[in-house]
């Protein structure tokens, strides 16, 4: 370990990340599954080749068992810390691992603040630096620091190790990303969906009605889709799959579960009916979001497809709609937002409704609820209440735009 990083001079290196997907053996009952896994590399800008670093382990040492995009958010972490060291090893008279201080892990907590990063980030980094400072020790390459020098706290469920280093938080800041569409708007989102991304309408629909996120979009199958004989509701079994082992990104589905999304007037109905002709995956998956190969659909493709209905509706907006509709486009034209805004928006309507904070969670599949008696009336009524709520509008609003538009 005496040489794990040893910062030469004038070397044109960089650390970065890799994802790679491995055979994982599970030791209860040698199961071998696909499993993907960050990996921290090490690569030569000039020659544009990488090798996986043994730092890597650190990363399976601690989140192993974790999913990937914690893995990943850990494994980022420690190599912009990398590169900062990289960066600034002269000031820092670090030449390796073995120079570090706490006061070197505080200076680059600063340095995040002083670029504008925002709180909640600067402390994710500090905790991903604290374990990688007390690996470090565990593995006797820190000079200057040992083990006895950090104090473990015991919480409720877990334990973990007080942060040493002492950075100046930046001060909290409004959120800046908008996660709520109007109601009244939301007609016309999904009629513009139908005529510019027509791949992606029912999964816009699911996530507005269902509070879906993304990952869990792109993770149906056809055959994890049924209806309800009463409402026309639909029953959604979310389950982590492997669609496209070919890609680096990860669609993981944050919990598996059964989740509901309701049947407003017959709007998810045709959209469904519609894209169950249409979109007919050829790639053995049996997807039910496939993108023009007939290929299971990508989270970076529906993103694409969002954009162009993001476009189109503040064009939209911008061009026909009325002085309160121009001040919305001008809004949503200058904030942040993305395909997350369905499942916010699907919050902010059951919240209007909800009779207590449980209702909310298990609508949004946040967690269990022991009554499933009370999940279903809760659902009939606040189900029933949404409806009203759009029962005018897709006659009256969305003609009119639209007709415009054409």
């Amino acid at each position: 370990m005496d040489n794990l990083i040893y910062l030469e001079d004038d070397k044109p290196i960089k650390f970065g990340t890799l994802p790679i997907w491995i055979d994982y053996v599970f030791y209860n009952d040698g199961r071998v599954q696909k499993k993907h896994f960050a990996t921290i590399i090490l690569k030569d800008t000039n020659l544009d080749i990488h090798v996986i670093h043994p730092l890597t382990q650190f990363i399976f040492d601690n989140w192993k068992s974790r999913e990937f995009n914690t893995q990943r958010k850990h494994a980022n972490n420690i190599v912009k810390f990398l590169n900062y060291l990289l960066l600034n090893k002269k000031n820092l008279n670090v030449n390796t691992l073995r120079d570090l201080k706490f006061s070197h892990g505080t200076q680059y907590l600063n340095s995040l603040s002083s670029e504008g990063v925002n709180r909640t980030t600067v402390k994710g980094a500090e905790r991903t630096l604290t374990s990688f400072y007390y690996w470090l020790t565990k593995h006797h390459v820190l000079n200057h620091i040992s083990q006895d020098l950090f104090t473990k706290k015991e919480a409720q469920f877990f334990s973990y190790y007080e942060s040493p280093f002492h950075p100046l938080y930046p001060n909290e800041k409004p959120k800046e990303i908008e996660h709520i569409l109007p109601n009244e708007y939301i007609p016309l989102f999904l009629e513009i969906a139908t005529l510019v991304a027509k791949p992606i309408a029912l999964g816009i629909y699911f996530q507005i009605f269902g509070g879906l996120r993304i990952s869990e979009v792109v993770n149906l199958k056809r055959t994890q889709v049924s209806r309800r004989m009463q409402t026309g509701d639909f029953t959604l079994k979310l389950a982590k799959q492997n669609f496209r082992p070919d890609l680096k990104e990860d669609a993981s589905v944050k919990k598996v579960r059964t989740q509901r999304v309701m049947q407003i007037s017959d709007w998810g109905q045709i959209l469904f009916k519609d894209h169950i002709r249409l979109f007919i995956p050829l790639d053995q998956s049996d997807a039910l979001f496939v993108n023009r190969d007939k290929k299971a659909l990508s989270q970076r493709s529906y993103r694409q497809y969002f954009q162009k209905i993001k476009d189109t509706f503040i064009k939209t907006l911008e061009e026909h709609g009325d002085n309160e509709q121009k001040l919305l486009a001008q809004h949503l034209k200058y904030q942040k937002w993305s395909t997350h805004i369905g499942r916010g928006t699907f919050t902010n309507m059951i919240a209007e409704d909800a009779e207590n904070p449980y209702e909310i969670a298990h609508l949004r599949g946040d967690s269990d609820i022991t009554s499933s008696l009370t999940y279903m009336v809760s659902t009939e009524r606040i189900h029933k209440k949404i409806e009203e709520k759009f029962s005018h509008m897709h006659q009256q609003y969305i003609p009119r735009l639209i007709k415009e538009e054409d």
